[in-house]
C-alpha cells in the first residue's frame, strides 16, 4: 500500500546535516500538497527552490543539484533518513534536483529527477550529454506528432537552450511543443536545425499542424515550418533560407515576426500569412492572402489582382510591443518585457542589443506549476502583485484568474493551457481596465458553459493606455474538440480597454474531433452527440485597439464584431462554421440576412482601418452567407485587399457578396476567388 503524506509548502529542515550556509527554509506560501510514497518534488517562492520527498527511512539521504537535466550534478546537503524529508536552496532554483539514499558508501537514487519548471519543460546546456537531449526530444515528439494521439493530447513540453552552440540537436516541434532560446539575442544560442512534420494528416497535409513555436533562437541551415494557425516564429535568425510549408500539399495560415532571415523566405503553399516587423533578403511565392507589416527585404508588390499578386504591404507598424521572453543573464533567470514601439519598421533587436524593454528576475514571478496550482493559489500569487510564468501543463480554473495590478505579465512555456472548470460559468482571464498588462503564449480552453474566456476591462470607459497598453500575444482559444463532452461560450474574447494590442490571436470553435457539433443532440437508442456552440469569436468594443494576424473560426454568429472607434486589423484570417443543421438556423433574422457576416464592423462606427481580410468558405452542407464582410458606408471607414474564397466547390452553397451588397459571389453560381481592393469606393460614398 503506498503511503500518501501531506506536506507544507513550508517545511522545516529535519537532522540536516553538512547544510551549506545558503540553505533556508522561509517560504511565504502556506498552501499544501501530497506526496505519494517514492515521490519527489521541486518547486520555487520567494526565490528559493524547495524539494520534498516521500521515501522509507534510510539512515541518510542526499540531495544534488544541477543547472540542467543530463549535466553535472552536485552534491548540496545530507540529511538524516526521516521520512518526508525537505530541503530549500537558492541554488539551481531553476534547474534540477534528485535525492538518493546514501548506503554502504554508494549512491541509491530514488524517483524521479524533478524541476520547478515542471516535469515537461527540458532545459539544456552545451555542454549536457546531447545524446541523452536528443533522445528525450524525439521521445516527446513521436508522441506529440500525430493528429490521432498528439493533436488533443494532455501533454506539454518546452526545450529551454541556454545560451551556446547545439550543431548535432535536431529541434522537433510537435503539438504543444516550444523551443526557446536563453540568450539575450538570438545569435546567442544557436540550434542545429528545427522540424516541423509535414505528414500530420498525410500527403503534407499541414492545415491541421497547429500549437507550435520557436523564439529567440538561431538556426544555421534551412529551416522548413510548415505550419498553419496558433503557432508562430519569434525573434528568431535564420543564417540561410526558411520554407513556411512543404512544396506540396497544403498549409493555411501562420506567423513570422522581430526575425531575420539572411537569404530568402519560401511561402510555397501558405495560404495566407502575416510577417511583421521582419528582415530578409527576399519573399517568393503568392497566394490568397500575404501581409507585411513594417518588414524590411525584397517583398511583392503592394497589390491585388488576378493577374499579379494578392500582397499587401505596411510599410511602418503603427503600434506594437514584442512578447515577453525568459532569458539567462550571469546565472540569473530574467523576463524581458520590450518596449512599446510605434510607427516600427524592422527587428526591436540588433547584434548587439537585446532591444528597448525592462527586466524582471524571475524570483518576481510566481513559477506555476499544474500539479498544485489552480484558481486560488493563482489569484493569491496575482492579489500580491506577482507575474505569473506557467511551465507545461493544464491547470484547472473554477473561476477567472483575475488581474488587478498595472504591468501584470501572464506567460507561458510549452502551451500551458487554461482549462475553465464546467462550475465556472464566468471564464479563464479577467483583466481590469490597468495599464501595461502582458498575456503571452497561453491556450484558453472552454469548459461546459462560460460567458467568455478573456475579458479585457469590466465596461466602456474613456480611460487611454496608448503609452503602455495590454498586449496579448500568441493568445489562443478553443471551444471543444478535446473530449466528448458539451463546451459552450457566448463571446471568446471580449475588449474593453482602449489601446488593447492583439499580436498572432487564433479563436478557435473546433471543427474536428470530440464534442463538435452546432449542438447536443440524440440519436439512437440514446447514443448522444455533444456539441460546441459559441457565437462570437472576438467582440470590440474598446476604442483604438489593434490586432495584427487576427484569425477567427467557426462561431455560429459573427466570427468578429468590431463597435470601438479608431480600431485596426493587420491581416484577417477567418473561416465561417462548416456544418450549419440549416438555412433557418444559420439566419440572421434582425438584419433579414442569410448567415452572420465574419467581420462585422457596427453601424455606429465612423473609424476603422483593416488590411488583408481573407474569408473561406468550407461548408459542407446547403446555404448561404449573404456578405462576408458588414461594414458601414462612411469617410472614415477604410478597408482595403479583401479577399473571400471557397474550398467546397460550386455545389455546397456559397458567399453572395464580399462586404456588403458589393464584390463578386464564390461558390454555388459564383468564382473561386473574388477580390476587392478597397471599400467603401470614396467617390460619392
Amino acid at each position: 500500500m503506498k503511503t500518501k503524506l501531506l506536506f507544507p509548502l513550508a517545511l522545516l529542515l529535519i537532522g540536516c546535516g553538512n547544510v551549506p550556509s545558503s540553505s533556508e527554509t522561509s517560504t511565504s506560501s502556506s498552501e499544501s500538497f501530497s506526496l505519494e510514497e517514492g515521490e519527489v518534488f521541486a518547486y520555487v517562492r520567494e526565490g528559493k527552490a524547495h524539494i520534498t520527498w516521500n521515501f522509507p527511512d534510510h539512515s541518510l539521504f542526499r540531495v544534488y543539484g544541477s543547472d540542467t537535466k543530463y549535466g553535472t550534478y552536485q552534491l548540496l546537503t545530507e540529511k538524516n533518513g526521516i521520512r518526508g524529508s525537505s530541503f530549500s536552496t537558492p541554488s539551481y532554483r531553476y534547474g534540477y534536483f534528485k535525492v538518493s539514499a546514501y548506503e554502504d558508501g554508494k549512491d541509491i537514487f530514488l524517483g524521479k529527477v524533478v524541476s520547478p519548471l515542471g516535469d515537461n519543460a527540458l532545459v539544456i546546456e552545451e555542454n549536457d550529454d546531447l545524446a541523452k537531449v536528443q533522445e528525450e526530444i524525439d521521445e516527446r515528439h513521436s508522441h506529440l506528432e500525430t493528429a490521432d494521439e498528439g493533436q488533443f493530447s494532455s501533454d506539454r513540453f518546452a526545450a529551454l537552450f541556454l545560451p551556446g552552440h547545439y550543431e548535432s540537436i535536431e529541434m522537433k516541434l510537435g503539438y504543444y511543443s516550444s523551443a526557446l532560446g536563453l540568450g539575450m539575442i538570438p545569435d546567442d544560442t544557436e540550434v542545429g536545425s528545427l522540424y516541423v512534420s509535414t505528414n500530420v494528416l498525410g500527403n503534407n497535409n499541414s492545415t491541421c499542424t497547429f500549437w507550435r513555436n520557436a523564439m529567440n533562437l538561431s538556426f544555421p541551415d534551412f529551416t522548413q515550418f510548415a505550419v498553419s494557425q496558433a503557432t508562430s516564429l519569434r525573434r528568431c535568425h535564420f543564417k540561410t533560407n526558411l520554407a513556411l510549408a512543404h512544396t506540396s500539399g497544403w498549409s493555411s495560415g501562420g506567423f513570422l515576426a522581430d526575425s531575420k532571415v539572411d537569404i530568402r523566405i519560401e511561402s510555397r503553399t501558405q495560404q495566407q500569412w502575416l510577417s511583421r516587423n521582419d528582415e530578409f533578403g527576399k519573399w517568393n511565392g503568392n497566394s490568397h492572402n500575404y501581409v507585411f507589416s513594417g518588414c524590411v527585404g525584397q517583398m511583392p508588390a503592394h497589390s491585388w489582382s488576378e493577374s499579379t499578386s494578392r500582397t499587401s504591404i505596411l510599410e511602418k507598424t503603427t503600434k506594437m510591443a514584442e512578447a515577453p521572453f525568459l532569458y539567462v543573464d550571469n546565472g540569473e533567470y530574467k523576463v524581458f518585457i520590450p518596449s512599446l514601439r510605434k510607427e516600427s519598421q524592422g527587428l526591436s533587436w540588433n547584434e548587439s542589443s537585446m532591444g528597448k524593454g525592462r527586466s524582471e528576475s524571475l524570483d518576481s514571478f510566481y513559477v506555476a506549476l499544474p500539479s498544485i496550482d489552480d484558481s486560488s493559489s493563482l489569484n493569491d500569487a496575482l492579489s500580491q502583485g506577482k507575474s505569473i510564468l506557467f511551465t507545461p501543463g493544464i491547470y484547472h480554473l473554477d473561476t477567472p484568474l483575475h488581474v488587478k495590478k498595472e504591468n501584470s505579465v501572464l506567460m507561458g512555456i510549452g502551451y500551458p493551457t487554461l482549462q475553465v472548470k464546467d462550475s465556472n460559468d464566468q471564464g479563464a482571464i479577467l483583466i481590469d481596465d490597468v495599464d501595461g498588462v502582458r498575456v503571452s503564449s497561453i491556450l484558453l480552453d472552454a469548459g461546459a458553459y462560460s460567458s467568455y474566456l478573456l475579458k479585457a476591462g469590466k465596461e466602456k470607459t474613456d480611460t487611454r493606455h496608448s503609452d503602455n497598453p495590454l498586449v496579448l500575444s500568441d493568445l489562443f482559444c478553443r471551444i471543444g474538440g478535446k473530449e466528448n463532452a458539451h463546451t459552450e461560450v457566448n463571446d471568446s474574447v471580449i475588449v474593453f480597454s482602449n489601446d488593447t494590442i492583439g499580436d498572432n490571436l487564433w479563436l478557435w470553435r473546433a471543427d474536428h474531433s470530440r464534442g463538435v457539433a452546432w449542438n447536443d443532440s440524440e440519436g439512437e437508442e440514446g447514443r448522444k452527440t455533444y456539441g460546441n456552440p459559441a457565437y462570437t469569436g472576438l467582440r470590440v468594443l474598446g476604442d483604438y485597439v489593434s490586432m495584427y494576424g487576427l484569425m477567427v473560426e467557426h462561431f455560429e454568429e459573427y466570427q468578429t464584431y468590431w463597435a470601438g472607434e479608431y480600431g485596426e486589423t493587420i491581416m484577417y484570417q477567418s473561416e465561417t462554421p462548416y456544418r450549419v443543421p440549416s438555412q433557418d438556423e444559420w439566419y440572421n433574422s434582425e438584419l433579414e440576412k442569410d448567415g452572420y457576416a465574419s467581420y462585422k464592423i457596427a453601424d455606429r462606427v465612423d473609424h476603422h482601418f483593416a488590411l488583408g481580410i481573407g474569408i473561406y468558405w468550407v461548408h459542407y452542407t446547403h446555404d448561404f452567407l449573404e456578405s462576408a464582410i458588414e461594414a458601414p458606408i462612411k469617410e472614415g471607414i477604410d478597408l482595403e485587399h479583401l479577399v473571400t474564397v471557397t474550398f467546397s466547390g460550386n455545389s455546397t452553397g456559397g458567399i453572395r457578396h464580399v462586404v456588403n451588397d458589393f464584390g463578386d459571389a464564390v461558390g454555388e453560381d459564383g468564382e473561386f476567388r473574388a477580390l476587392v481592393e478597397s471599400y467603401p469606393l470614396k467617390e460619392g460614398l
